[in-house]
């Protein structure tokens, strides 16, 4: 029964510097189980960093799991707005295309009806230079009794009349 102390006294002797270098100080930060390093993972094991970083970790997660689920909603809101602009345009180019196809059958129709009265249009610009030449003509006219009625109101203020 001798032999069985001598080794229950050596384990604790053999524990203590491992337990000694688990007293020092560890951060979550510097706990990475990855690396290959058994007194810092003994050390962040007992401390119990290695628990610490998963809680941070995984509410790191959870809070990027967030943000991804509200972009996901933007980014299905900006889809919808994309296809009703989509359409919206659609409906505008259907739109405009019928406004220009209209245009273009007035444009025909003017142009057929100009071709059957050309003769009429012929009459129509020879009444408006007539009408232009008559216009000036009164004009001049009109010009010169201006500037007669001038001339006597000066004769009159001048005393040449009396």
């Amino acid at each position: 029964m001798m032999k069985r102390f001598p080794s229950l006294w050596l384990l604790p002797a053999a524990l203590l510097p491992v337990l000694s270098a688990t007293g020092c100080a560890t951060t979550p930060g510097t706990c990475d189980p990855t690396r290959a390093d058994f007194f810092n993972n003994t050390r962040c094991l007992a401390s119990g960093s290695y628990r610490q970083r998963q809680r941070d970790l995984e509410s790191e997660l959870a809070a990027e799991r967030s943000r991804n689920d509200a972009f996901q909603a933007l980014l299905a809101d900006l889809k919808l707005e994309q296809d009703a602009v989509r359409s919206d345009l659609r409906t505008r180019q259907a739109a405009q295309a019928r406004a220009e196809a209209n245009w273009r059958r007035i444009k025909q129709s003017l142009a057929a009806e100009r071709a059957k009265n050309q003769a009429l249009n012929t009459r129509i610009g020879q009444i408006d230079r007539d009408l232009a030449r008559a216009e000036a003509s009164k004009r001049g006219e009109r010009d010169a009794l201006v500037n007669k009625v001038r001339l006597l109101e000066q004769e009159l203020d001048a005393g040449i009349y009396d």
